[in-house]
């Protein structure tokens, strides 16, 4: 038995299958309530299949154009979509993962990686910030900034500590001037600040550099972004396929949000898992706390 769409009670069993534009779709049948229903888990408003939209989301965070993820659902989906509905798709979920995934909160060791990188928006140079923790890999905090200056620097600290709490107890940088006074105005004189010029042979960043490195990748297919807002929901979007989607070797195949005891239980697809459980978290009917078990 299933609970039922319209009672909420376990008396709903299958009924048929419906055909129709998304593929074949199991109806419901509720004996408490006499309805049928059909149970997309959250896709209902949309004219394509759950499969054909995390396949297109998934191909776009794995480096595809919008070019290229349109020939693939053509070819292997039998599927014609136009790239700006792709690119909606993209900034709608990007956007409800990002508020979902705010209320999940890592445990990490603390020993945190900060830098920024270089990437271009409206052709103009913009600066993306980002912390991440040493030893799970977490993208712990991000910012965007169309300049560089301490207080930018600041914001983006109030976003990791936001997103860590306590658990920082030490950072590395580089010897860039935008960090000191704004760490020991967000964190105290409890934190410690590894700070070294980045041409010295013993200061070692490479985890962040590492996570910029992808980052450049991805960035050089889509050869810049169109427009500000763009860039900060795209990275939104990317930085939470890095932390709960895709899976690290060093991790021993955990994907960061594993490693940090946030456990999801996502299925095979963790595309669609991860989607189908955010707009379950919408639909409900309170705020899901902090690390509350999503099985």
């Amino acid at each position: 038995m299933f609970n039922c769409k319209f009672c909420k009670k376990p008396s709903a069993r299958r009924h048929s299958i419906r055909k129709n534009n998304v593929g074949l779709t199991p109806v419901f049948y509720c004996a408490e309530c006499k309805n049928h229903f059909v149970d997309r888990k959250g896709f209902e408003s949309f004219r394509h299949s759950s499969e054909v939209i995390t396949v297109a989301l998934d191909l776009r965070a794995k480096g595809l154009s919008l070019a290229e993820v349109v020939d693939h659902l053509d070819q292997h989906h039998r599927t014609k979509v136009s790239r700006t509905t792709i690119l909606d798709w993209q900034n709608k979920f990007g956007k409800k993962v990002e508020s979902f995934t705010q209320t999940l909160k890592p445990k990490i060791d603390g020993d945190i990686h900060a830098d920024e990188v270089f990437l271009k928006a409206a052709g103009e140079w913009v600066y993306f910030w980002d912390s991440m923790d040493y030893v799970t890999k977490f993208i712990v905090g991000k910012h965007l900034s169309g300049i560089r200056h301490f207080s930018e620097a600041q914001q983006f600290l109030e976003k990791t500590k936001e997103t860590a709490g306590d658990q920082i107890w030490r950072i590395h940088t580089d010897n860039s001037f935008d960090y000191p006074f704004p760490i020991k105005r967000v964190f105290g004189r409890d934190v410690i600040h590894e700070h070294h010029a980045a041409w010295k042979m013993h200061f070692k960043n490479n985890p962040i550099e590492r996570f910029h490195n992808s980052v450049k990748q991805r960035y050089k297919t889509m050869r810049g972004f169109g427009a500000y807002n763009g860039t900060e929901s795209f990275m939104a979007f990317w930085t939470n396929y890095y932390n709960f989607i895709r899976k690290h070797m060093s991790l021993g195949m955990k994907t960061p949000a594993q490693a940090a005891k946030i456990e999801l239980k996502l299925g095979r697809n963790r595309m669609k898992s991860m989607i189908e459980l955010l707009l379950a978290f919408y639909k409900a009917r309170f705020w899901l706390k902090p690390n509350q078990n999503l099985g």
